[in-house]
């Protein structure tokens, strides 16, 4: 499997963009629409809308559709820089990040700020410092984000607080979150099987049957988890599951000839399995 990038937001047109927003409120039999049914249903990022059409209320107006219901009923901003400084005080800290607003607040305060240090100034908290990390720090958590969805992260999904880091350090970094994408990307291409060729010595527990002797190792590194999900397409081998098309599904790596068995954490002896199909096979070798 060829590892690529999605189409870059530059080629696709307004009028595709336009388009495919009539698409879903159309699915939905409605003549409005938000950025939460748009993103189950619509080929292209919220974010790319928002950027293009400088905001998506314009958007929706391009589109000819009526004021949804939440935007006609904002939230104003007295009540988010409320239920900012009340979260605040419920972590016990003088100020917080935008991931811990997303997991403990009730509201999205960039829809009312901008940006998240715009909202911590409104509300007289002290604003997050800019820190610079390495790149494999940087690398590891896309990788542990895009095993998580099953597909590749956009700039929404990063605002959504799901990565740790927040969407201006991968900016800071690489100059813009294509660029991130795109030098992830190279990385991860650049990867072969780093499996562990190393000689383990046989433990003497004194049974009578001698112990397999293992070439590598039992645990398999994120790195190897990446490489085996990437080849398998993020999908279930047995039942084709996969959290891009539902978010409850866990995607686990299994060794085909059970390490119990002699099998080698290599690459050719792990698949991909969703939770369930995994603790089914326990350690039955397929066939």
């Amino acid at each position: 499997m060829e590892f690529v990038l999605n189409r870059k937001s530059r080629d696709i047109t307004d009028e595709e963009l336009l388009n495919d927003m009539k698409r879903v409120a159309s699915l939905l039999n409605q003549n409005y629409l938000s950025k939460s049914e748009y993103k189950k249903q619509g080929q292209f990022s919220p974010s790319t809308i928002d950027y293009r059409f400088n905001g998506w209320i314009n958007a929706c107006k391009k589109c000819g559709f009526e004021m949804h219901p939440f935007y006609r009923e904002k939230v104003s901003d007295g009540e988010v820089i409320k239920d900012i400084r009340t979260t605040a005080q419920r972590l016990g800290k003088k100020s917080i990040t935008h991931r811990e607003y997303s997991l403990y607040g009730k509201y999205d305060a960039i829809n009312n700020f901008g940006t998240w240090n715009n909202a911590l100034k409104k509300a007289g908290l002290e604003i997050t410092l800019n820190r610079s990390y390495c790149k494999e720090d940087l690398f590891e958590e896309i990788e542990l984000i895009w095993i998580k969805l099953g597909r590749q992260p956009t700039t929404t999904d990063i605002k959504s607080g799901i990565s740790k880091f927040s969407l201006n350090t991968y900016i800071r970094n690489f100059g813009s979150w294509s660029n991130t994408l795109k030098e992830f990307v190279e990385n991860i291409n650049n990867i072969k099987d780093e499996s562990v060729e190393e000689e383990l010595p046989v433990q003497d527990d004194g049974l009578e049957e001698k112990a397999i002797k293992h070439r590598t190792k039992r645990d398999i590194n994120l790195r190897m988890r990446f490489l085996v999900m990437k080849r398998d397409n993020f999908k279930c081998c047995l039942c084709g599951a996969s959290p891009a098309k539902d978010p409850m599904v866990e995607l686990h790596i299994d060794h085909i000839v059970p390490w119990a068995k002699g099998g080698e954490t290599v690459i050719d002896n792990l698949q991909t399995l969703c939770s369930k199909c995994n603790l089914g096979k326990s350690d039955l070798p397929l066939d």
